[in-house]
């Protein structure tokens, strides 16, 4: 039994070093837990010119630190651009959605907005129009969410290369492999509604408190695009949701003649 294991080990690591990175990355790097919940992102190291090792000197550690950073950039912009991802939605992204459509309607004064969300992200998930109102939501702010992806592991890029003038006794390989799994989790769309709902509610905040926006040099998501584009998805939503009730009551009519 256990050479048997050995071997299905032994030739699972052999065809993982074999496999071409395309090939990986059109498969998405399969990555399921035991429920099988969404497929995960995990960074190709197939190619990388530094290897991570216990016996790594402090030079070569962070020679591979930035190897890491920006190899794992690339694919995780491959990874979210491939429209054949079939990532589950979970429960947590469809919150975040609902929080994104509430603070807009509470910014705009728009309370269709926070209705016509509502209706589709508390409804049935089996529902048509509700898996319509969904896609259209995720097909408008796309950009966005890929954006709020982008800043978060920016920002916790930051955090592994401030750990570069660390010795390997402070910052080992273990410790690295640790921040390098949290870096790749967060190549994930749910990151980026978190992010999007974090600007939102800064910008609120200062509204409030009539504090004009500071603007951080680099590149931040568009808030102003953000209303504007959950604005329209709403209505047409919502206009499609009354046209199929006069539908309806036209049929209606029609048979009770």
């Amino acid at each position: 039994m256990k050479r048997s294991l050995l071997l299905t080990t032994a030739i699972s690591i052999i065809f993982t070093g074999c496999i071409s990175p395309s090939f990986q990355q059109s498969n998405l790097n399969l990555n399921l837990s035991n429920d099988t919940k969404a497929l995960r992102f995990s960074t190709n190291e197939s190619t990388f010119l530094t290897r991570l090792n216990p016996n790594i000197s402090k030079e070569r550690r962070n020679e591979f630190i930035d190897e890491f950073i920006l190899k794992s950039d690339v694919q995780c912009q491959q990874y979210l651009n491939n429209p054949k991802k079939d990532e589950k939605k979970s429960k947590n992204e469809d919150e975040l959605y609902l929080n994104i459509a509430q603070t807009v309607s509470t910014v705009l004064g728009l309370g269709y907005i926070t209705q016509t969300a509502q209706a589709i992200f508390l409804n049935d998930k089996d529902d048509e129009s509700s898996k319509e109102g969904q896609k259209a939501y995720e097909n408008a702010l796309s950009p966005e969410i890929k954006k709020g992806v982008e800043i978060v592991r920016e920002r916790y890029a930051k955090k592994i290369k401030n750990k570069k003038i660390l010795s390997i006794k402070k910052y080992n390989p273990t410790q690295l492999k640790e921040d390098m799994n949290i870096y790749d989790k967060q190549c994930n769309m749910e990151y980026g509604l978190i992010e999007i709902n974090r600007a939102l509610k800064e910008m609120q905040s200062q509204m409030r408190m009539r504090k004009p926006m500071y603007k951080k040099p680099k590149a931040r998501i568009n808030l102003e695009s953000i209303k504007e584009k959950v604005k329209n998805v709403s209505k047409k939503v919502k206009l499609k949701e009354n046209n199929a009730t006069k539908k309806i009551k036209q049929i209606d009519a029609n048979v009770t003649k």
